[in-house]
């Protein structure tokens, strides 16, 4: 969409290697004490770095760069203000770049005569070899989250990296929310919108804590909230909600797992007036589509022909997505499992987390809403267990309501859920193991496991 703001309108004539660092030094020129990132956010330590010291990180790091000219640069770093500042440098240097989390740093092996680069934001300046400007532009290499595999690297040009940034004026100058770690995929998409945009990037002093997500909403005025429906689940069930409700969320964007129509439905309750958004993106594919009508899955109308962009779905007929970003490139099966239910497709799990009972295909998304459908029950996840008899089956462990409804205990509310499972499920989908926990534990990409009892 056209703007006439003049940031927005520098940012998008940039060339995508620029785009960071323009939007950042503009912003430093015109608004230097206006706050880019809040970390410790929700608590006693919160900080704020502003648009001048981050570009003043900024042009330090580009003058070292350039000094240098490395072969490439992947982080170490883990402070969102940190990766900001290094994606931004390398693009504007054309240094190739590698996002690498804590738990994918053991892929940098091949990245030969890279350097790293952390916190500190220090460059070694005793370099051999000065690697001169390339006149390709650098990639953008980003850790797969090992969902569907052990984590792998992954080449992306600076434009495939930005593709869905939002540049029109009702996106600028916006409190984006950060859940997600920085140098993975989401993170990634997250910080730079939020840079490109000229916003704040609101970091929680801890993402785990419900409570401290919460506060850190509401004292940062955060517009834009991203999370993955695990996430979003923990939040509106586990914070406190009187200061919840007062938070002025005015976009929602829901991605990485799919989002069921209970989970829509109560954050519709908390945000009557939120604009919500199911994106569906992997780190190898990017951004795919994105869904807008606050229905679960996707409308059956767009299996078989291109969507905007010229992305074209298809169904297997196992009931597995398949995604062709343009007729020039290859398709690509996805691992997720739909299914047709009326004028929809929704999202019934991975194929890697089907369950097998005696031959019996379970997905543990289905036997999960079941769960979460009792009252008093306000998460649930549902994995495998080995067995000699069977092959596997099926375990669960829940989070009670708290408060439980009045008059409920606990060991009614799981007696009440077994015996859903029981009445609207198969035998071989009923849970032989349901333990009761305080929460239910995230990966490192915010998602709920169920390849194993405990990420």
């Amino acid at each position: 969409m056209p703007t006439t703001d003049p940031l927005l309108e520098h940012v998008a004539d940039a060339l995508a290697t620029d785009r960071l660092s323009v939007a950042i030094t503009e912003m430093a020129a015109r608004h230097p004490e206006r706050a880019a990132v809040i970390t410790g956010a929700g608590s006693g330590s919160r900080r704020v770095i502003d648009y001048a010291t981050l570009g003043a990180s900024l042009t330090a790091l580009e003058t070292r760069l350039d000094a240098v000219r490395p072969a490439g640069v992947f982080t170490t770093a883990e402070q969102a203000e940190s990766l900001i500042v290094i994606a931004a440098a390398c693009g504007r240097q054309r240094v190739p770049l590698a996002f690498l989390s804590r738990d994918s740093r053991d892929l940098a092996a091949p990245l030969v005569d890279w350097i790293a680069i952390d916190d500190s934001l220090s460059v070694p300046g005793d370099l051999r070899t000065r690697h001169e400007l390339e006149s390709v532009p650098p990639p953008v290499i980003v850790a797969t989250s090992g969902t569907s595999g052990p984590p792998k690297l992954v080449d992306h040009a600076w434009d495939s990296v930005l593709a869905a940034a939002r540049l029109a004026e009702q996106w600028q100058g916006l409190g984006w929310l950060l859940v997600y770690d920085p140098a993975r995929w989401a993170g990634i998409q997250v910080c730079a919108q939020a840079m490109l945009s000229g916003g704040w990037l609101v970091v929680p002093e801890s993402r785990d804590d419900p409570n401290v997500v919460a506060r850190a909403l509401v004292d940062e005025s955060v517009a834009v909230l991203p999370a993955t429906p695990s996430l979003m689940r923990r939040l509106l069930t586990a914070a406190d909600r009187s200061v919840l409700v007062r938070g002025q969320v005015d976009r929602i964007t829901l991605g990485g797992e799919a989002a069921d129509a209970q989970l829509l439905a109560d954050v519709r309750g908390f945000y009557p007036l939120a604009k919500i958004s199911q994106v569906y993106a992997t780190t190898e594919l990017g951004e795919v589509f994105r869904v807008t009508d606050g229905l679960p899955g996707l409308p059956a109308a767009w299996i078989g022909r291109s969507l905007p962009g010229g992305v074209r779905l298809s169904v297997r007929r196992d009931g597995e997505l398949v995604v062709q970003l343009s007729r020039d490139t290859a398709e690509v099966l996805t691992g997720d499992m739909v299914e047709r239910r009326g004028n929809r497709y929704e999202f019934t799990g991975r194929r890697g987390d089907v369950i097998v009972v005696g031959g019996v295909r379970v997905q543990p998304r289905r036997v999960e809403e079941v769960i979460r459908s009792v009252p008093g029950v306000a998460d649930a996840r549902v994995w495998g267990l080995p067995s000699a008899i069977t092959g596997e089956l099926v375990a669960a462990e829940m989070v009670a309501a708290d408060p439980l409804p009045e008059g409920a205990t606990i060991d009614g509310v799981r007696a009440a859920a077994l015996a859903a499972c029981r009445d609207q499920l198969d035998s071989a989908s009923v849970p032989r193991v349901l333990d009761i926990v305080k929460r239910i534990a995230t990966t490192a990409a915010g998602k709920t496991p169920r390849g194993v009892r405990r990420p």
